[in-house]
């Protein structure tokens, strides 16, 4: 009876590093949506909003609608030196040419197209996007050499 307790106790210590990791990995903007955890980890999409809903982690479903409402408690709290990393990171893929396309972009940093997006409308980068145009407009300041 003491083995069944122990497994149980680990099987719910390993749920709750799931759900801790699920909101780590969306304050950090890699997850916005029920969708980006299921393509990224492969949980199922009733697993994924069970954990946003027992770690109050406002995910977006397929309705654009936040599995639980968003407050002050539960809401994104971004790291803004973790942030800058990534568009640092962004910004180098680009203006290296070895990604110009939002899509691209998202691929080769494992981050959902939407999040890079973002990032490139707040750094000025004129990334592609699927229907050929820059996020942000190309000026003299955010051109890249190989244009």
């Amino acid at each position: 009876m003491k083995e069944l307790s122990n497994l149980a106790i680990s099987s719910n210590e390993k749920r709750e590093q799931r759900i801790m990791l699920l909101r780590a990995k969306y304050n950090d903007e890699k997850y916005n949506t029920v969708e980006d955890v299921v393509n990224d980890t492969g949980y199922t999409d009733k697993t994924v909003r069970k954990w946003a809903i027992d770690g109050n982690i406002p995910l977006i479903d397929t309705n654009n609608q936040t599995i639980v409402p968003i407050t002050f408690e539960n809401k994104r709290v971004i790291n803004m030196h973790k942030r800058q990393e990534h568009i640092n990171q962004l910004r180098k893929l680009f203006y290296s040419k070895q990604a110009i396309t939002s899509k691209s972009c998202a691929k080769k940093m494992r981050y959902p197209e939407k999040t890079i997006i973002k990032w490139a409308f707040l750094d000025k980068i004129p990334l592609l996007l699927s229907n050929g145009k820059p996020v942000v407009p190309l000026t003299e300041e955010n051109k890249p050499d190989w244009i």
